[in-house]
C-alpha cells in the first residue's frame, strides 16, 4: 500500500509498504481522510530527525476517518463499510482505568509516547492507504453516524481537544473567554465555547487570515497580538479580565501574558504545547488564579461526535484544503508558511 514516510526534517517519501491483513480479532480500515495535526508539524520540524546517527522513519496521522474493508475472525459489532474514527485506547487494569480516568491510562500514554531519543518511530499512522486495529485497538474506534461527513469525522479528535476546557473549567453561559492562538485547535475551541454559551469570546493571533476566520465563526472580538497592548484591550472589554483564558499557542511568553489577561480567581487552560516559561508564582497566589492542563487523550471523542451529529457544533466552515497523499510535503509546507491553517490528506 502507499504511505507517506517521514525520512528526515521536513522530508517525506511516498513508498509502497506492506498492506496489513486482518488477523483474528482485527479489522482493516481504508483511510478516507487524514488531517495534519499540530503535533505532526512539530514532529516533522524536529531537528533531531537529521541529528540521529541511525535512520529514523515514521508514518504519522491520528486525525483520520476510515472505512472497514476487512473483518477478522472473532470480531463482532463491525461490518464491511462501517466508517470509524479513534475513540480511546486503554488497558482497563491500571490505577487510572480502575478509577474511571481512562484518558490517563499508563498503557495508552506509554504507547502514544513510544520513541527513540524522544522521536516517535511508529509506522502505523493514518497517512497511508490502510490501517489495522488490534483487539486492544478495536476498543479505541467508534462508528461514524450517517449524518456526519468524512470531513467532519476527521475533526473528531481535535474537537475532543477543544471540548476539554468546556468540561474541565467548566465553561458556563455568560463566561468571558479568551482564546490565545487561532490555528485549527483555536478555531475549534471557539466553536466549542460558543456552543457552551460563552460571551464575550475574544480571540488573539498575529495572522490576519486566522483572525478574519475567527470573526466569521462568531468571535465577538479578534485582536492582533502583534498590535498594541492586547492585555489592556482584554481588560477593557471584560472590565476585570476574562473568566477563562485558553492557550492554543506555543510562545514562551504566552503563559505570563495570559495570567495578566485573566480576572482574579480566573482559570488559565493549557491545551497548546507551550515552550518552557518563567512565571511569577506570587502573582498566581495573590490573584487566586487556577492553571490547568487539558490533555484529553480522546476522552471527549464521543461528545465531539454527538455534537456534530446533532448540529450543535458546525465544523463545516473549517473544512480545509484536501490534498492527495502524494502532495504530503506541499501540504505540510502550506501549514508552515501559514498559507493554510488546516489540511487533510486523501490517500
Amino acid at each position: 500500500m502507499k504511505a507517506a514516510v517521514v525520512t528526515g526534517r521536513r522530508r517525506f517519501e511516498i513508498r509502497d509498504i506492506p498492506t496489513p491483513q486482518a488477523q483474528a480479532g482485527q479489522v482493516i480500515l481504508k483511510v478516507r481522510l487524514c488531517a495534519i495535526c499540530g503535533t505532526d508539524l512539530e514532529f516533522v520540524d524536529n531537528p533531531g530527525l537529521d541529528d540521529k546517527k541511525e535512520k529514523i522513519e515514521a508514518v504519522l496521522g491520528h486525525e483520520w476517518v476510515g472505512e472497514v474493508v476487512e473483518v477478522g475472525k472473532g470480531v463482532t459489532g463491525w461490518s464491511m463499510g462501517d466508517r470509524a474514527v479513534d475513540f480511546r485506547a486503554n488497558c482497563g487494569q491500571c490505577y487510572w482505568c480502575r478509577h474511571g480516568l481512562h484518558h490517563l491510562c499508563d498503557g495508552a500514554l506509554a504507547g502514544s509516547a513510544a520513541s527513540e531519543g524522544g522521536i516517535r518511530t511508529s509506522m502505523s499512522g493514518a497517512m497511508a492507504e490502510y490501517i489495522v486495529r488490534t483487539p486492544q485497538g478495536l476498543k479505541s474506534i467508534m462508528k461514524v453516524p450517517d449524518g456526519v461527513s468524512d470531513e467532519e469525522a476527521a475533526l473528531t479528535e481535535p474537537l475532543n481537544v477543544a471540548l476539554a476546557p468546556v468540561y474541565e473549567v467548566p465553561i458556563k453561559p455568560g463566561n468571558s473567554v479568551v482564546i490565545v492562538g487561532a490555528g485549527h485547535i483555536g478555531q475549534l475551541t471557539l466553536l466549542a465555547v460558543k456552543a457552551a454559551g460563552a460571551k464575550p469570546i475574544i480571540v488573539t493571533d498575529k495572522i490576519k487570515a486566522r483572525l478574519d476566520k475567527a470573526k466569521e465563526l462568531g468571535a465577538d472580538f479578534a485582536l492582533n497580538a502583534g498590535e498594541g497592548d492586547v492585555t489592556r484591550r482584554i481588560r477593557d472589554i471584560t472590565q476585570v479580565g476574562a473568566d477563562a483564558v485558553i492557550i492554543c499557542a506555543r510562545g514562551a511568553d504566552i503563559l505570563a501574558q495570559s495570567m495578566q489577561a485573566a480576572r482574579r480567581q480566573g482559570t488559565i487552560v493549557l491545551i497548546g504545547f507551550l515552550k518552557p516559561a518563567i512565571i511569577d508564582p506570587m502573582y498566581i497566589l495573590n490573584n487566586n488564579l487556577r492553571i490547568i492542563g487539558c490533555e484529553p487523550f480522546l476522552r471527549y471523542n464521543m461528545q465531539a461526535m454527538q455534537l456534530m451529529e446533532h448540529k450543535k457544533v458546525d465544523c463545516k466552515p473549517l473544512i480545509p484544503a484536501i490534498m492527495p497523499l502524494d502532495d504530503v510535503k506541499k501540504a505540510f509546507d502550506s501549514l508552515y508558511t501559514g498559507q493554510n491553517s488546516l489540511v487533510m490528506l486523501k490517500p
